[in-house]
Parts: structure tokens; sequence; C-alpha cells
């Protein structure tokens, strides 16, 4: 729960989110898409981890008379994603250990990358498909195996590891996914960091060592070389209730 706590903080630090998710706004416009496409008319949906509303302005206006719950960990962020859909129901939640009586069952369990803060995602993401309704269906996007691929590289090159998560690959998913590649180009590595600041996820991973100085500018030299490029390697779960 400390875990929990902190990125809440995080997130609720993040004034300037918007100005800098380029790749969480692009992602929720992938996952909106195929959300559309899916979705029965009047549908009951949850959203995990909202933010600040990308995935809900990419989906609700092309839904038939939907229910729609906001929800997320962090309080400034949910309070900033209804503040731009008037009329919409949220509510603040822990999304790995949803807390939802009397709401679910859900046709629609939506989340844009926001499970892959789970402390077990294999676990959080049974949880929610049990609060799907028969025939229901669950999508979200979460980070994988190759997110931030040459910043690693940068580090490893100077005998350090970067602070920055490691994801799972997408075998060790254990669900039907789909996969995307997105990258966001940097003018220096003080930038990309200063975006992940931006965002909510500066925080280094639990157990991380700081880089000394002089390390971290050889680090930054290696990944500006190879043109200071984050990629984004991205997995869409699919899941069917019965």
């Amino acid at each position: 729960m400390a875990e929990s706590k902190a990125i809440a903080r995080a997130f609720d630090a993040a004034s300037a989110y918007d100005a800098h998710a380029v790749v969480q706004r692009q992602v929720a416009d992938w996952l909106a898409e195929r959300i559309v496409a899916m979705a029965p008319p009047a549908p009951r949906v949850l959203e995990v981890g909202c933010g600040t509303g990308f995935l809900t302005a990419a989906t609700l206006p092309r839904l038939v008379n939907p229910d729609w719950l906001m929800t997320d960990i962090a309080p400034a962020m949910l309070a900033r994603g209804l503040a731009k859909h008037p009329g919409v129901r949220g509510r603040v939640m822990d999304g790995e250990y949803p807390d939802l009586s009397g709401e679910a069952p859900f046709d629609l369990i939506v989340s844009s990358l926001a499970v892959q803060w789970f402390g077990d995602l294999e676990a959080g993401l049974r949880r929610l498909a049990g609060l799907l309704a028969p025939g229901g269906r669950m999508l979200v996007t979460t980070l994988v195996e190759g997110t931030f691929a040459a910043w690693h590289e940068a580090h490893r090159a100077e005998g350090h590891e970067a602070g920055s998560p490691v994801y799972p690959s997408v075998e060790a998913l254990g669900w039907p996914v789909e996969t995307r590649r997105f990258e966001q180009r940097h003018e220096s590595a003080a930038d990309f960091m200063r975006a992940l600041r931006a965002i909510g996820a500066g925080t280094p991973r639990e157990g991380h060592r700081p880089i000394p100085p002089g390390a971290m500018r050889r680090i930054a030299r290696r990944f500006e070389a190879g043109g200071a490029v984050a990629a984004y390697e991205v997995a869409l779960i699919k899941v069917a209730a019965p």
C-alpha cells in the first residue's frame, strides 16, 4: 500500500501531464478505436486509471448512451479528468484492488497505460475481470519489454542499470494481446527525464541506487547519440467474460 500511495502522490504532482503525455494520448486513441468497435449500446463502463481523461475523451462521445465511471488512484488527476466531462461519475480507487460495491457488473472495463503500475499485474487483472457482466469485455493497455530500450542500453554500456521499471515480456503476460510500438523523440536526455517527471513516471524503481553524476553524463551522451528516442512497447490485453 505504501508503494500505491507513492504512485498516487507522483501523479497528483504531475500538473504538466497533458503537455508532456504525447505517447499516452496516442495510445488512448488506439485503444478507443478497439473499444468503439466492440461496445454494445448503453454499456456500463469502468475506466481504471483515467488520469486527466485522454481515453474518456477519445471514446465517450462515440458510444451510445454509456454509463461511464472514471476511477483513479490520484485524487487530483481524477478531479481534472472529471472537470473535462461534466455528468460523468468518478471515484478515487486503486484499480489493483477495486472497491466497487453496488457498481458491478460492467459491460466494458477499460484502462490506458495504468495497469503497469500494479504490484501484481496478473492478480490485479483477474480481480478486474471478475467485475465483468456475462459477455462483457476488458481491454487494457500496458507497457511491455523493450520500453525505453535505448535508455536501458545506454546505462548498461556504462556498467549501470536504469532506474525506470523493467516491464514483462508479452509471453509472460499470459493473456491474448495485440502489440504496437510508439516513439517519442526528445531534444536531450535531460528533456526525456523531465518529461517522465512531468507525467508522474519519474520515480525510480524500489532498490535503485543513484548513479554518480559523471556516469550519468556519459549515459546521457550515449542516449543522445542514438537520437534520444524513447520507445514505448505497448500491449493491448483483451479479456472476454463467459
